[in-house]
């Protein structure tokens, strides 16, 4: 598949905001500890960047578990 410049553009913008979050939270604690302080639309949006599935993952799975938290 080829991108066109818009969608590489992009791709590079995703990659930065993921990058930088890594570069913040180096350990899985601190980025739990991040992500319990972030609202659902930040974690929804990290979600979006990432473009690696273990990421997507820890996210969503800590995504779901605060949502069924509040539920509770």
């Amino acid at each position: 598949m080829i991108l066109t410049e818009f969608q590489e553009f992009m791709l590079k913008e995703r990659w930065k905001v993921i990058n930088k979050f890594q570069k913040m939270y180096k350990t899985s604690e601190a980025k739990e500890e991040a992500l319990r302080s972030m609202e659902d639309k930040d974690i929804d949006f990290l979600i979006y960047c990432s473009n690696n599935i273990h990421a997507c993952m820890f996210y969503s799975r800590f995504f779901k578990q605060r949502r069924i938290i509040e539920m509770e």
